[in-house]
């Protein structure tokens, strides 16, 4: 099997991992597949390598943010499916809709400040429980597939929350290149039940995870808790 491209961000990353490999620690980031069992384990934390994103949370059972289907009529165009989104253009964000939850105005402003003639803007959606926080690890992505880690942590004592109870959170996140998102046909996430910053490095996979495919044991599908 013959690998995919590896995109700037990747390359960028395994240089930062070859420097630190000199300096006497090593640490990279890239989507998983296969254990390799000499696998070292991650450097620091860098929140600076992961792209701009702004991160919406509600107590609703529902999306907080979506695409209008136009092709239905007498309703809002709220989707069936809560797959990834991709915006491309100031009119889809112009017909952008949100629900009631916080941070929707620095979300818009967040939008507004892309520059899609050589960004694009990702948009994702993962439930999480109520008593945990998720944290967007790391992003990467070629011509043709995308793939999220997030890290998952406890709350702080102060929040109350219900244990079984979960929330839904969207992830918008501006990917620093003009994607022809026609040829994104796979995508995949993954959860850790820890931060980003105690993360192992994922293993490296063979392919890109389809986005119909059964999930791989660390990752969280699409309506599941993570």
């Amino acid at each position: 099997m013959v690998p995919s491209e590896p995109t700037r961000r990747r390359t960028l990353l395994g240089a930062a991992g070859a420097l630190a490999a000199l300096a006497g620690c090593s640490g990279s980031d890239s989507s998983g597949g296969r254990v390799t069992p000499t696998e070292p384990a991650r450097g620091p934390f860098d929140p600076e390598s992961v792209p701009p994103h702004r991160r919406l949370r509600g107590t609703i059972d529902g999306p907080l943010v979506w695409l209008p289907d136009e092709t239905q009529t007498g309703t809002d165009g709220e989707p069936r499916r809560r797959g990834p989104t991709f915006l491309t253009s100031r009119d889809q964000v112009d017909r952008l809709r949100f629900a009631d939850v916080e941070s929707v105005e620095a979300t818009r402003t967040f939008l507004e400040e892309t520059a899609f003639d050589s960004e694009t803007i990702f948009l994702e959606r993962f439930p999480v429980r109520r008593c945990y926080e998720l944290q967007l690890c790391d992003v990467s992505w070629s011509a043709t597939d995308i793939d999220t880690q997030f890290g998952r942590v406890l709350r702080d004592a102060d929040v109350a929350c219900e244990p079984d109870a979960r929330d839904s959170t969207a992830w918008l996140v501006r990917i620093p290149e003009a994607l022809d998102t026609d040829r994104i046909t796979s995508y995949g996430s993954g959860v850790s039940g820890s931060s980003c910053g105690e993360r192992r490095r994922p293993p490296e996979r063979e392919q890109p995870i389809t986005a119909d495919a059964v999930p791989a044991p660390n990752a969280t599908a699409e309506g599941d808790d993570a």
